[in-house]
Protein backbone atom coordinates (compact mmCIF):
# COMPACT_ATOMS: atom_id res chain seq x y z
CA UNK A 1 0.00 0.00 0.00
CA UNK A 2 1.03 3.08 -0.80
CA UNK A 3 0.64 5.76 1.68
CA UNK A 4 1.61 9.28 0.88
CA UNK A 5 3.06 12.47 2.31
CA UNK A 6 0.89 14.89 4.35
CA UNK A 7 1.83 18.99 3.52
CA UNK A 8 1.21 21.20 6.16
CA UNK A 9 0.99 25.01 4.80
CA UNK A 10 1.39 27.14 7.70
CA UNK A 11 5.06 29.23 7.12
CA UNK A 12 2.60 32.73 6.33
CA UNK A 13 2.61 36.44 8.41
CA UNK A 14 -0.89 36.32 9.13
CA UNK A 15 -0.73 39.65 8.66
CA UNK A 16 -4.91 40.15 8.56
CA UNK A 17 -4.42 38.57 12.33
CA UNK A 18 -2.05 41.08 13.71
CA UNK A 19 0.18 38.21 15.84
CA UNK A 20 0.95 34.45 14.54
CA UNK A 21 -2.56 32.74 14.16
CA UNK A 22 -0.47 28.98 13.65
CA UNK A 23 -0.28 29.53 17.83
CA UNK A 24 -3.83 30.81 18.32
CA UNK A 25 -5.63 28.31 21.32
CA UNK A 26 -8.49 26.51 20.31
CA UNK A 27 -10.18 23.77 22.51
CA UNK A 28 -6.92 24.24 24.95
CA UNK A 29 -4.37 23.44 21.44
CA UNK A 30 -2.96 25.47 18.98
CA UNK A 31 -4.53 25.45 16.07
CA UNK A 32 -1.83 23.93 14.26
CA UNK A 33 -0.97 21.49 16.55
CA UNK A 34 -4.95 20.21 15.78
CA UNK A 35 -4.11 20.63 12.28
CA UNK A 36 -0.51 18.28 12.55
CA UNK A 37 -2.90 15.79 14.91
CA UNK A 38 -5.10 15.27 11.97
CA UNK A 39 -3.05 14.31 9.64
CA UNK A 40 -1.21 12.43 12.05
CA UNK A 41 -4.39 10.82 13.04
CA UNK A 42 -4.40 8.94 9.03
CA UNK A 43 -1.71 6.11 7.74
CA UNK A 44 0.22 8.79 6.06
CA UNK A 45 4.37 7.62 5.62
CA UNK A 46 5.17 11.57 6.68
CA UNK A 47 3.89 14.51 8.09
CA UNK A 48 5.94 17.67 7.02
CA UNK A 49 4.86 21.51 8.92
CA UNK A 50 6.11 23.91 6.63
CA UNK A 51 6.89 27.14 8.97
CA UNK A 52 8.60 30.69 8.31
CA UNK A 53 7.14 33.46 10.00
CA UNK A 54 7.98 32.95 13.86
CA UNK A 55 9.81 29.76 14.01
CA UNK A 56 11.53 29.27 16.64
CA UNK A 57 8.65 30.45 18.65
CA UNK A 58 6.22 27.98 16.79
CA UNK A 59 8.46 25.16 17.34
CA UNK A 60 8.97 25.50 21.03
CA UNK A 61 5.50 25.95 21.43
CA UNK A 62 4.33 22.71 20.02
CA UNK A 63 6.15 19.55 20.44
CA UNK A 64 4.80 16.14 18.19
CA UNK A 65 6.23 12.78 19.75
CA UNK A 66 5.89 10.83 16.15
CA UNK A 67 8.65 9.86 14.33
CA UNK A 68 6.65 10.44 10.76
CA UNK A 69 6.29 14.03 11.60
CA UNK A 70 9.10 16.79 10.97
CA UNK A 71 9.16 20.46 10.45
CA UNK A 72 10.32 22.05 7.51
CA UNK A 73 12.07 25.84 7.67
CA UNK A 74 10.94 28.36 4.52
CA UNK A 75 13.37 30.80 4.38
CA UNK A 76 11.30 32.17 1.54
CA UNK A 77 8.17 32.25 3.06
CA UNK A 78 7.64 36.43 2.44
CA UNK A 79 7.65 35.60 -1.07
CA UNK A 80 4.41 33.95 -1.13
CA UNK A 81 2.52 30.43 -0.29
CA UNK A 82 3.57 29.03 -3.47
CA UNK A 83 7.46 28.48 -1.88
CA UNK A 84 6.15 26.78 1.06
CA UNK A 85 3.66 24.88 -1.13
CA UNK A 86 7.40 23.90 -3.31
CA UNK A 87 9.38 23.29 -0.42
CA UNK A 88 6.63 20.91 1.26
CA UNK A 89 6.55 18.92 -2.52
CA UNK A 90 9.93 18.55 -2.78
CA UNK A 91 10.56 17.33 1.00
CA UNK A 92 7.96 14.88 -0.38
CA UNK A 93 9.67 13.42 -3.35
CA UNK A 94 11.26 11.06 -4.34
CA UNK A 95 9.76 8.78 -1.72
CA UNK A 96 6.25 9.60 -2.06
CA UNK A 97 4.12 8.87 -5.28
CA UNK A 98 0.72 11.47 -3.52
CA UNK A 99 0.99 14.22 -1.12
CA UNK A 100 -2.54 15.79 0.74
CA UNK A 101 -1.80 19.19 1.30
CA UNK A 102 -3.37 20.68 4.19
CA UNK A 103 -3.60 24.66 5.39
CA UNK A 104 -2.02 25.48 9.02
CA UNK A 105 -5.27 27.42 9.23
CA UNK A 106 -8.41 25.26 9.02
CA UNK A 107 -8.85 23.30 12.01
CA UNK A 108 -12.27 22.02 11.76
CA UNK A 109 -11.76 19.47 8.68
CA UNK A 110 -13.36 16.37 10.08
CA UNK A 111 -11.31 13.02 10.47
CA UNK A 112 -13.91 11.04 8.40
CA UNK A 113 -13.06 13.40 5.38
CA UNK A 114 -9.54 13.42 5.26
CA UNK A 115 -9.62 9.56 5.80
CA UNK A 116 -11.76 9.13 2.74
CA UNK A 117 -9.95 11.28 0.49
CA UNK A 118 -7.06 9.56 1.59
CA UNK A 119 -9.29 5.88 0.41
CA UNK A 120 -9.71 7.83 -2.70
CA UNK A 121 -6.41 8.54 -4.05
CA UNK A 122 -4.89 5.01 -2.55
CA UNK A 123 -7.99 3.40 -5.42
CA UNK A 124 -6.52 6.37 -7.69
CA UNK A 125 -3.04 5.34 -7.46
CA UNK A 126 -3.81 1.83 -8.49
CA UNK A 127 -6.00 2.89 -11.40
CA UNK A 128 -3.61 5.62 -12.52
CA UNK A 129 -0.49 6.25 -14.08
CA UNK A 130 -0.49 9.98 -14.83
CA UNK A 131 -1.19 12.86 -12.35
CA UNK A 132 -4.61 13.71 -10.57
CA UNK A 133 -5.52 15.45 -8.30
CA UNK A 134 -8.28 15.14 -5.62
CA UNK A 135 -10.17 17.77 -3.52
CA UNK A 136 -13.10 17.64 -0.91
CA UNK A 137 -16.51 19.03 -2.15
CA UNK A 138 -19.15 20.86 -0.35
CA UNK A 139 -22.03 21.80 -1.22
CA UNK A 140 -20.92 22.19 -4.32
CA UNK A 141 -17.98 23.76 -3.59
CA UNK A 142 -14.28 22.09 -3.88
CA UNK A 143 -12.07 23.01 -0.30
CA UNK A 144 -8.94 21.85 1.38
CA UNK A 145 -7.21 19.33 1.57
CA UNK A 146 -6.12 18.56 -1.89
CA UNK A 147 -4.61 15.33 -2.64
CA UNK A 148 -2.21 15.07 -5.57
CA UNK A 149 -1.20 11.56 -6.68
CA UNK A 150 1.56 10.56 -9.03
CA UNK A 151 3.56 13.79 -8.19
CA UNK A 152 7.04 14.23 -10.12
CA UNK A 153 9.64 16.38 -9.72
CA UNK A 154 9.51 19.88 -11.90
CA UNK A 155 5.28 19.55 -11.31
CA UNK A 156 4.68 22.46 -9.92
CA UNK A 157 7.88 25.07 -10.82
CA UNK A 158 5.32 27.51 -12.60
CA UNK A 159 3.55 28.53 -9.76
CA UNK A 160 4.41 31.24 -7.49
CA UNK A 161 2.99 34.40 -5.22
CA UNK A 162 0.60 33.73 -2.98
CA UNK A 163 -1.59 31.72 -5.94
CA UNK A 164 -0.61 28.07 -4.09
CA UNK A 165 -1.42 25.34 -6.30
CA UNK A 166 -4.59 27.09 -7.77
CA UNK A 167 -2.95 27.12 -11.63
CA UNK A 168 -1.76 23.41 -11.29
CA UNK A 169 -5.33 22.38 -10.34
CA UNK A 170 -6.73 24.25 -13.60
CA UNK A 171 -4.54 23.27 -16.11
CA UNK A 172 -4.96 19.39 -14.78
CA UNK A 173 -6.41 16.74 -16.86
CA UNK A 174 -7.57 14.22 -13.95
CA UNK A 175 -9.26 16.40 -11.26
CA UNK A 176 -12.12 14.43 -9.19
CA UNK A 177 -14.06 15.60 -6.61
CA UNK A 178 -15.45 13.87 -3.68
CA UNK A 179 -18.69 15.09 -2.26
CA UNK A 180 -18.26 15.47 2.08
CA UNK A 181 -20.39 16.47 4.49
CA UNK A 182 -17.88 18.75 5.91
CA UNK A 183 -18.45 22.58 5.75
CA UNK A 184 -14.80 22.33 7.93
CA UNK A 185 -13.42 21.94 4.24
CA UNK A 186 -13.96 26.16 3.93
CA UNK A 187 -13.35 27.49 7.69
CA UNK A 188 -10.03 28.95 7.49
CA UNK A 189 -8.79 31.24 10.20
CA UNK A 190 -7.42 35.02 8.43
CA UNK A 191 -9.08 37.57 10.74
CA UNK A 192 -9.33 37.93 14.61
CA UNK A 193 -13.20 38.39 13.17
CA UNK A 194 -12.61 34.57 12.21
CA UNK A 195 -10.98 33.73 15.15
CA UNK A 196 -14.56 34.89 17.49
CA UNK A 197 -16.49 32.73 14.93
CA UNK A 198 -14.21 29.95 15.35
CA UNK A 199 -14.75 30.01 19.31
CA UNK A 200 -18.07 29.06 19.12
CA UNK A 201 -18.00 26.26 16.60
CA UNK A 202 -18.73 23.24 18.37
Amino acid sequence: MHQGCAVILAAGTASRMGSAKQLLTLYGCPMLEQVIRLALSIDFSQVVAVIGHEEDRIQQSIHVADSRFRWVVNPHYQSGQSTSFRMGIEQALPNHRSVTVFLGDQPFIKHETVHRLWKRGQESLRELRVPFAIQPMYLEKPGHPVLFGNVYQGQFDCIEGDQGARSVLAAMEQRFFLPVDDPGIHVDIDTPEDFEQALHIS
